[in-house]
């Protein structure tokens, strides 16, 4: 089932990330400053990028074009006036795993005012769809399923994820894993604050 601007939209089921999702939430809520029964604390914003392990870039994106899961394209010049989150990532890597529901809960929140792309690399299509299951994904999933994308970013350690402005310049990238949503939302607002 397709959703808004021709994104796959898939419901949570049984299997995939039904368990990583939930603690995902879990983390989002309690980074957000929930703090229900007890006395915790609320967790601060970073000051820096550097401070979430950002590196500071200025550099334009090479575009691409890719298969996107569950058909169709994707471009990435395409979203030019958009800023968007590329993360290159793959299923049976464990750091991209635990990451991913960081990505997919901050992809939601943050739906009107950047694009969030998490580039897949190798593996079949079908081995995709089936760690989603039946999860419901407001982030665009291109299949670069023989590498040639990534080895045009230089990739040599998933995830990697870079922050793209409007205007298509790579503003920030980080070489390892977000372990928690608050980072996750504090480099999207690092982003949409160098693209202001």
């Amino acid at each position: 089932m397709t959703g808004k601007g021709g994104k796959m939209k898939i419901r949570l089921g049984a299997t995939g990330l039904r368990g990583l999702v939930g603690a995902g939430l879990i983390t989002a809520f309690a980074l957000a400053g929930a703090t229900g029964c007890s006395d915790a604390e609320t967790v601060s914003m970073p000051a820096s990028p550097a401070d979430i392990g950002l590196v500071e870039l200025q550099v334009r994106a090479p575009d691409f074009t890719l298969p996107t899961l569950g058909g169709g394209t994707f471009t990435l010049s395409d979203l030019q006036g958009k800023p968007v989150v590329l993360t290159f990532w793959n299923f049976e890597c464990v750091r991209c795993q635990e990451e991913m529901p960081f990505m997919m809960a901050a992809s939601t929140d943050f739906l009107d005012s950047i694009q969030f792309v998490g580039v897949h690399l190798l593996g079949t299509e079908a081995e995709v769809q089936q760690f989603f299951g039946d999860a419901d994904l407001d982030m665009l999933v291109p299949l670069d399923l023989d590498g040639q994308i990534a080895a045009g970013y230089n990739i040599s350690y998933t995830p990697t994820t870079f922050f793209i402005d409007s205007e298509g310049i790579v503003r920030f990238t980080k070489m390892s894993q977000f372990t928690n949503y608050g980072d996750v939302a504090a480099a999207v607002n690092f982003t949409l604050a160098a693209d202001a």
